[in-house]
C-alpha cells in the first residue's frame, strides 16, 4: 500500500496521498522535522508514486520496473543532491553551487522514461548562500513536469524566499509504540529490555538515533545527559576548572559534538518548560525529571534562555571551521555570565 513502508507520519501521508488522488501535487515541497524520522524515505516513496507504472491493485504498488529502479537509485529521472565535505578532514558537509547547477542542467531536459522528474535536496539547510540563491531561480520558474522536494531538519536556516515557494510538510518525532516497533523490526531487539522512561526519551528523538540504540555510544546517553545537566547546574566563575576540563575533553571528540550540543539544548528546553509551566507531560527527558526539577528551582528563566542561545550559536559556529575548544570555552563562559 502507498507509504506503508514509513513508520508513523500519518499527517504527511494524508497530505501527499490527497494531493496524488486530487491531482493537486505542488511543484515544490519542504519536508521538515527532526533528523532521520522518514523524510527522505517519504520523498522517495512519493517519487515512486508519481512515476509508478503499475496498473493493477494498490497492493501491487512498488513492484513495477520504475519503482524498482528508484529503490536501487538507478532511475534516470530521479535526482538527489546531498551535502558533502569539502575535504576529508572537514567536520561538516555543505551543498555548494556546482551540484545545484548540475541539477538545474538535468532538470532542463524532458523526462527520460518517467512521468515526472523529481529532485530531492537532502539537508537543504546546508546549502551555502550562493547555492541557495541559484536554486531559488529554479523554485521561481520550475521546469515542466518537475517536482522538487527539499528536506531540512532546521528549516529556519533556509532563506525565507525559499520557504515561501514550497508547500511545507511537518514530520514529527516517533511515539513510544513506534520506537518499540523499530527495536523489534529494525534491530531485532526486545523492547522490554529498555526501561519505559528510556523508550519515552528515545521517542522524542530521531529514527537514526533509535536505530543506533544498541551502539555503545548511545547506551551511554543517560550518562551524557546527567553530565550535561550537572554542568548546567554547577557552572560559575567559581568553577572554572569544570569549564576548562569539560571543554578540553569534548574538543577531542568532534564527531559527537553536534549531538552533545543538541542534548544540551534539549535539557535547557525541559528546564524552561518546568520553570514556566510545571507541565512534566511535555518534558522530553522524563527519566531525569527529579534532577531537572532540582536544577530548575535554582535557575532564572532569563539565564536559561541565554544558555540556550549560546548553545545554538556554538552549534552554528562548529558547523563551519571554528576551533572546537575555543568555541566550547566561549559558550561556557557565557553560561557563567548568564548565571
Amino acid at each position: 500500500m502507498l507509504f506503508d513502508s514509513i513508520l508513523g507520519q500519518d499527517l504527511p501521508k494524508q497530505i501527499l496521498s490527497r494531493a496524488l488522488q486530487n491531482g493537486s501535487v505542488a511543484h515544490a515541497y519542504l519536508f521538515y522535522g527532526p533528523q532521520s524520522i522518514g523524510k527522505k524515505l517519504m520523498a522517495l516513496e512519493f517519487a515512486k508514486a508519481l512515476n509508478c507504472k503499475q496498473d493493477g491493485p494498490q497492493s501491487a504498488y512498488g513492484e513495477c520496473t520504475s519503482c524498482s529502479k528508484i529503490n536501487r537509485g538507478l532511475h534516470p529521472d530521479i535526482f538527489t543532491v546531498e551535502p558533502v565535505k569539502s575535504t576529508p578532514t572537514a567536520r561538516e558537509s555543505f551543498i555548494k553551487i556546482d551540484p545545484i547547477r548540475e541539477l538545474q542542467r538535468k532538470l532542463s531536459y524532458l523526462a527520460y522514461e518517467g512521468w515526472t522528474k523529481v529532485a530531492i535536496i537532502d539537508g537543504a539547510e546546508s546549502m551555502n548562500l550562493q547555492a541557495a540563491n541559484t536554486f531559488l531561480k529554479t523554485l521561481e520558474e520550475p521546469p515542466g513536469k518537475t517536482i522538487i522536494i527539499m528536506i531540512a531538519s532546521n528549516p529556519n536556516q533556509l532563506l525565507p524566499t525559499i520557504i515561501s515557494r514550497c508547500q511545507a510538510v511537518k514530520f514529527h518525532p516517533l511515539t513510544t509504540n513506534q520506537v518499540k516497533e523499530v527495536l523489534m523490526k529494525k534491530l531485532e531487539a526486545d523492547p522490554e529490555l529498555f526501561p519505559q522512561d528510556e523508550l519515552q526519551t528515545r521517542a522524542s528523538r530521531s529514527m537514526g538515533q533509535v536505530s543506533s540504540a544498541l551502539d555503545e555510544e548511545h547506551l551511554q546517553l543517560s550518562q551524557y545527559r546527567s553530565e550535561l545537566l550537572g554542568l548546567i547546574d554547577v557552572l560559575s566563575f567559581d568553577r572554572m576548572d569544570v569549564l576548562f576540563n569539560w571543554s578540553k575533553t569534548w574538543a577531542r571528540r568532534t564527531e559527537h559534538l553536534q549531538t552533545v550540543l543538541d542534548e544540551m539544548m534539549d535539557l535547557i528546553r525541559d528546564l524552561v518548560i518546568i520553570k514556566t509551566t510545571g507541565n512534566r507531560d511535555i518534558v522530553h527527558n522524563k527519566d531525569l525529571q527529579t534532577a531537572l526539577q532540582q536544577v530548575a528551582e535554582k535557575k532564572q528563566i532569563a539565564t536559561l534562555l541565554k544558555m540556550f542561545d549560546s548553545t545554538r550559536q556554538t552549534k552554528i559556529a562548529l558547523s563551519g571551521n571554528a576551533n572546537a575548544q575555543l568555541s566550547l570555552e566561549s559558550m561556557l563562559i557565557k553560561f557563567c555570565e548568564a548565571a
